[in-house]
């Protein structure tokens, strides 16, 4: 039961703290098998809550010791069953681990789920660090301990802007490694955690498998320019108002651009950059300069959007005079943690806390005095929120529909201009992402060993 809460929870702060969250590759993840899931580490609190999410359920996460030094965070961490580990880097005593292996290899035999990060720590660039053996050992381990038929799933975690609300998110389930599968092929069955050379095989067999599924950029700006010349490519130019690419798509062919050689990657850098800086200057934006403007099209959005407007209006004031101060407490959240790797989880951890107290006290300040009626204000606030939410966004789209239309009649003189500056980008795009030598990066390679 607490897990069903937990993961109900979760599930609800994510659809108020995200616009989007995209999970593809979640038929890979089979049902009747112990789980042993491995996922990259970027955003702190907030990769547990969609690593729990995509799965479906409240897997026990193995994390670091030092989450429990605070006395306050302990009975939350002991709710979510999660294992605690003294990492090396941490200073502390290593021996009591075994006692936390011994907790996941059990767990696993039952036929549960076990999660964990196994860079070992978060990783401030959007790239996947060099594992550690935690994973393998844990995995074997357990294999030895009864856990038949376990499955090791990767599992990468990108977001549009790790600190942003209402910005988008996806995860990507990898391909999935059968363990006495894996085993047979090394032509080792009876491997144990304590084989030095089989936890380093089967180490970089999971390194590779989630560097499949991970993001793979050197920086955040890398990250930033090869996905906006991604959404640029891919854009649909049909749609009133625009949609935004859908990540999956996005980060397919991102990560085709940033594996090219670097003379095409600065190619596709300095095309991106002249298009932007023209947009910049007219300011446009790339969705309402090849969008398909009509008359009867515009006419009919706006009337289609008043008439919507209309309709929720009352349920999306009461949503907002109910949600708005735990908003700005979430916002304000944010803002006050200078590290952009914690700031997503202080504002996922505010609201938990700020808006399940909005909620009861609207329902205890509400003039029907009467159990039901104040349980169908707890129950109805979150949803009410939501329109509010919806209404104001759409709202939103449709200004900037509006308002990109009169600047692409103002600056008509720039729109062949901009249009060739993008045809040239998209072309250098789809060239690029062609490109046979791969992965070409003079660095390493962007997936890890192989």
């Amino acid at each position: 039961m607490i897990d069903r809460t937990l993961t109900g929870i979760a599930r609800l702060a994510l659809r108020g703290f995200f616009r989007d969250l995209e999970v593809v590759g979640r038929e890979q993840v089979p049902e009747d098998r112990p789980l042993l899931l491995v996922a990259n580490h970027f955003n702190a609190l907030l990769d547990a809550v969609l690593v729990m999410h995509a799965l479906g359920r409240l897997p026990r996460f193995v994390a670091k010791a030092a989450l429990w030094r605070p006395a306050w965070a302990r009975p939350f961490l002991w709710l979510a069953g999660m294992v605690p580990v003294t990492r090396p880097q941490d200073g502390g005593d290593t021996g009591g681990n075994h006692s936390a292996f011994l907790s996941c290899h059990e767990q696993l035999a039952r036929g549960g789920a076990v999660a964990l990060f196994p860079e070992g720590g978060l990783s401030r660039a959007p790239r996947l660090r060099k594992l550690r053996t935690g994973a393998a050992r844990i995995a074997l381990g357990a294999r030895v301990a009864g856990a038949r038929g376990l499955t090791i799933v990767p599992v990468g975690l990108f977001y549009e802007d790790k600190v942003a609300l209402r910005s988008r998110a996806l995860v990507r389930i990898g391909v999935p490694i059968d363990l006495d599968v894996e085993l047979a092929r090394f032509g080792l069955d009876d491997a144990t955690e304590d084989d030095v050379e089989v936890v380093q095989r089967l180490t970089a067999e999971i390194e590779r498998r989630l560097g499949d599924a991970a993001p793979m950029y050197e920086h955040e700006h890398e990250a930033a320019v090869f996905g906006t010349a991604a959404e640029v490519a891919l854009r649909d130019p049909d749609r009133l108002p625009p949609r935004p690419v859908p990540l999956v798509s996005r980060e397919e062919l991102a990560g085709r651009l940033v594996r090219a050689p670097r003379p095409e990657r600065e190619r596709v850098h300095d095309a991106l950059a002249r298009y932007q800086l023209g947009l910049s200057l007219t300011g446009l934006r790339d969705a309402y300069l090849v969008a398909e403007y009509r008359v009867r099209r515009l006419a009919a959005l706006f009337l289609s959007a008043a008439a919507t407007l209309l309709l929720v209006a009352p349920f999306a004031l009461v949503g907002a005079a109910v949600n708005v101060l735990p908003y700005w407490g979430v916002h304000w959240a944010g803002r006050l943690v200078r590290d952009p790797a914690l700031a997503a989880s202080a504002r996922l951890l505010a609201g938990v806390a700020l808006f399940p107290t909005a909620w009861v006290l609207a329902a205890w300040l509400a003039p029907w005095d009467s159990w039901p009626a104040r349980i169908g204000i707890v129950a109805a606030s979150p949803v009410l929120g939501l329109v509010a939410v919806r209404a104001l966004e759409q709202a939103v789209a449709v200004r900037r529909t509006w308002r990109g239309w009169i600047t692409l009649v103002e600056r008509r003189g720039d729109r062949a201009r901009l249009r060739a500056d993008r045809g040239r980008l998209v072309d250098l795009v789809e060239r690029t992402a062609r490109v046979e030598d791969r992965p070409g990066r003079d660095e390493v390679p962007a997936h890890g060993p192989r």
